[in-house]
């Protein structure tokens, strides 16, 4: 059975602060529902344009994240890139919200998904478990939306929102259109029964994990990433699918591709890494063709940051 979400006490003043959050996210949401999708993503980009030009706090990881994956790039080239990053951020971050609040009928009008509907629904008529491998890339959130809306819904693995109110109503609207959220420190027991109970599960596996995470290379710099995805493939015998759904100006457009693999009598360390890495190298292979979509704002190479903060301290 799945656990519920776990929220630490808070005091007056927070819940306080809590509750103006969640009416301002209410407000937000009802101009936003009122408001036409054309509409909608254009003030998604004028957003990020703003937050461009006013708002630069992350603006040097932006910049020493691109300046690692792309050597070879020039500075104009370099600022431009980080400027439609935050144009694609702003549109990104307007259309997640307004994605949940249109009918199904419009978000299929929408997405351009050559083959997921008859993989997805074949899948579901055999029985067969999809996990779904994914990024910070393009939108994931409309990955989710599209694929929950086929046969009685799907998954995603998720991080619990830091508000309880707002959490409480980005879940609804989620599950509302069939997309079954599982708390991310719920457990990989959590993960493997809503991938075999929904017969589609979508595990977001680029971020930072430290010590628990695998190193592979990620624009051939080594980086810690999450074994979840080679675990759970190992334990349920899915069928392991990388997909990317990229944004472009209100429309959007979603790639699958199988992985396929074999598995070892016993689960080891090489054989979750060689998963690992070939999940994070075809997410590289799609971030080049579109760079500007990768969520270049979080902190990627943190082991590489610690390495140079002592090189510098040592000099």
């Amino acid at each position: 059975m799945m656990q519920a979400p776990k929220h630490k006490p808070v005091s007056v003043l927070v819940y306080i602060r809590y509750s103006f959050e969640f009416l301002l996210l209410l407000v937000f949401n009802i101009i936003l529902f009122i408001l036409p999708w054309a509409l909608s993503w254009r003030l998604g980009r004028g957003l990020g344009w703003i937050a461009y030009k006013l708002f630069t706090k992350r603006k040097s990881t932006v910049t020493q994240n691109i300046h690692r994956a792309f050597p070879e790039m020039g500075e104009a080239d370099v600022e431009a890139l980080i400027k439609a990053c935050y144009l694609h951020w702003g549109e990104g971050f307007i259309s997640t919200l307004k994605l949940w609040m249109i009918s199904q009928r419009k978000a299929r009008s929408i997405v351009e998904a050559p083959g997921l509907d008859d993989y997805v629904l074949g899948s579901i008529e055999k029985q067969e478990p999809i996990l779904y491998f994914t990024g910070h890339f393009g939108s994931w959130e409309m990955a989710g939306r599209y694929v929950g809306g086929l046969g009685d819904g799907a998954a995603s693995i998720y991080r619990i929102q830091k508000n309880p109110l707002v959490d409480w109503f980005l879940t609804k609207i989620r599950e509302y259109h069939q997309l079954e959220l599982v708390n991310s420190w719920s457990g990989l027991p959590a993960f493997e029964e809503a991938l075999k109970r929904t017969y589609g599960l979508a595990v977001v596996g680029d971020q930072y994990k430290g010590k628990k995470g695998i190193q592979v290379d990620f624009f051939g710099i080594p980086s810690s990433t999450p074994r979840g995805a080679a675990m759970l493939t190992y334990r349920v015998k899915p069928k392991l699918v990388f997909l990317a759904c990229t944004q472009h100006r209100g429309r959007y457009k979603i790639k699958i591709e199988e992985i396929k693999y074999e598995l070892p009598k016993q689960m080891t360390e090489e054989w979750v890494h060689d998963i690992t890495q070939t999940l994070t190298s075809k997410l590289e292979q799609e971030i080049r063709k579109y760079p500007e979509q990768y969520f270049w704002f979080h902190r990627r190479w943190r082991d590489l940051d610690r390495q140079e903060r002592l090189a510098k301290s040592d000099s």
